[in-house]
């Protein structure tokens, strides 16, 4: 069945790594337009460029009732990832519009890079880098892991993944996860993670030598590291986020590492992407930053790309596609592309 649907991509992932996906999408019939800038594009560009798109294999671009409004075609945004606080689910499904993401495509790579900061930057390779790029020699002291503790804020596929390497590390795990408690402990909880201790966020926090966040993003979570948090931790303590900006108050963030009260942190996301150039971050002292590139593994940008191809094709073929963000939009009498539930 040729569908003649035309797919914007806002996803630089999918465009380098989506080959094969692109070209079972475009054997169904469809067209697919590039998007003229990487996203997340602004509302007046996703706009102006996704006005006959049927579908958004998208970034982390502005999806708000706004956007559905002007977009009368638009039926689904497949994310490429499995973030969506860039979409608003209510207003998609009061729009008729379905909603999926790439649940577990991107967890062993961003589990391998948190280990990786961790690694840096404990064991200050980074210095060491710099210290040879500059022509010079010097000795940088740093942390051993085994037997050190590693706090996981945040239970879900990546902590578990993380969880697994760091037991292999040698490091104690302990976590918090306001869904798993001593009280309603999950038997799988039990049977697979039975070294992993999980406490109040507090303890997490006072306890641990490493924390590292994972929790997802929504209002309750909003700055949950934050100044008060942040002073809990201990002295000699190391913070990493590679699960999204808003997690973290960075103006605490940065009077905390300014003022030396932990020992270090590494971010691989922030509360406004991409930083600015003259961002207080980039200058804070003990701080390791990258630019998001936690999630981009080769392997993890050829399972996204399936990730968002699967569900245009089965929405194509009135299919409800598996991974669906927004179940309620199939009751919805303004559905734009009625599949079968």
């Amino acid at each position: 069945m040729r569908s003649g649907w035309k797919i914007l991509i806002t996803a630089q992932a999918f465009a380098v790594s989506g080959g094969d996906a692109r070209r079972e999408l475009e054997a169904a019939g469809c067209e697919l337009l590039t998007s003229k800038s990487w996203g997340p594009l602004t509302e007046s560009e996703l706009i102006a460029q996704a006005q006959d798109a049927d579908a958004v294999i998208a970034a982390t671009d502005p999806y708000i009732s706004n956007i559905f409004e002007s977009l009368a075609n638009l039926k689904l945004v497949a994310r490429c990832g499995v973030g969506i606080d860039s979409v608003d689910l209510a207003a998609a499904s009061a729009a008729g519009v379905l909603v999926t993401n790439v649940p577990f495509a991107m967890t062993d790579a961003v589990a391998d890079y948190c280990m990786g900061l961790l690694l840096t930057m404990v064991r200050r390779i980074h210095e060491g880098y710099n210290c040879m790029q500059q022509g010079g020699w010097a000795e940088f002291p740093g942390v051993e892991l085994r037997d050190k503790t590693l706090g996981l804020i945040g239970f879900g596929k990546i902590g578990q993944a993380v969880a697994d390497r760091a037991l292999g590390f040698g490091l104690r795990v302990t976590a918090y996860d306001p869904a798993i408690t001593s009280a309603s402990m999950p038997e799988w909880v039990t049977q697979r993670y039975p070294n992993v201790q999980f406490q109040s966020l507090d303890a997490v926090l006072s306890q641990s030598h490493f924390v590292s966040v994972h929790a997802p993003n929504n209002p309750s979570t909003k700055h949950l590291i934050n100044a008060d948090s942040l002073g809990k931790m201990r002295p000699d303590g190391y913070l990493i986020n590679t699960s999204r900006g808003a997690l973290i108050d960075e103006a605490a963030l940065i009077d905390c590492l300014t003022e030396g009260q932990i020992a270090g942190a590494a971010i691989d996301v922030y509360e406004r992407e991409p930083l600015p150039p003259q961002h207080p971050l980039r200058a804070t002292p003990r701080l390791l930053l990258t630019p998001h590139n936690a999630f981009n593994s080769r392997e993890a940008a050829v399972r996204m790309s399936w990730g968002c191809a699967h569900p245009i094709l089965d929405a194509i073929q009135h299919k409800t596609p598996e991974f669906l963000c927004n179940r309620d939009v199939l009751r919805s009498p303004a559905l734009r592309c009625p599949v079968r539930t």
